[in-house]
């Protein structure tokens, strides 16, 4: 009696081989989770980092004796820096799955603290500062980031960078 042995032909090894392959790619893809974004608390930073920044140049640029040119151009920064809490801030909201307008912490001065006069204010070296290390915080979270958020950041490290290096350079350009 002849026996029946099973003839493999070099197109059913492939296709075996395929269907092994296709079966290990789907198996491996659902032992992966998709990537987590980065948590919303790195954007709270940033955050505070914008509003302290545009209340400095704000002060800076009410400075009596300033040269025009740099107060003009720290009045800039400080539109600049408000923009970039107010997107800052929706970002949060949108990442936080809340959807609300920002509003800002105003608070009233005490009559103790109104009596008191007010220190002198900073010089520009401190909003280049300031502003240098914002630029710094937000680089450092671009590689973390992605989309919409990772371009954010990235933009307001480039506007900060800027502002320091160009903008308010004594003898520089302005603004």
């Amino acid at each position: 009696m002849p026996s029946a042995v099973p003839v493999t032909t070099r197109r059913g090894l492939l296709a075996g081989g395929a269907a092994l392959a296709a079966l290990g790619a789907v198996v491996s893809a659902c032992d992966k989770s998709p990537p987590k974004p980065p948590p919303v608390e790195q954007l709270l930073g940033p955050l505070d980092q914008a509003r302290h920044d545009s209340a400095l140049a704000g002060a800076v640029a009410a400075t009596v004796g300033l040269a025009p040119q740099i107060a003009a151009a720290l009045t800039v920064v400080a539109s600049q820096r408000g923009a970039h809490a107010r997107a800052l801030s929706r970002e949060i909201s949108r990442a936080a799955g809340k959807l609300t307008s920002s509003s800002s912490k105003t608070t009233s001065p005490s009559p103790a603290a109104s009596a008191a006069p007010p220190p002198p204010p900073p010089p520009v070296s401190a909003v280049m500062d300031a502003l240098r290390a914002s630029a710094e915080s937000a680089s450092r979270l671009v590689p973390d980031s992605s989309g919409y958020r990772a371009g954010l950041l990235a933009s307001i490290a480039a506007s900060c960078t800027a502002s320091y290096t160009v903008a308010l350079v004594p003898g520089g350009p302005s603004i």
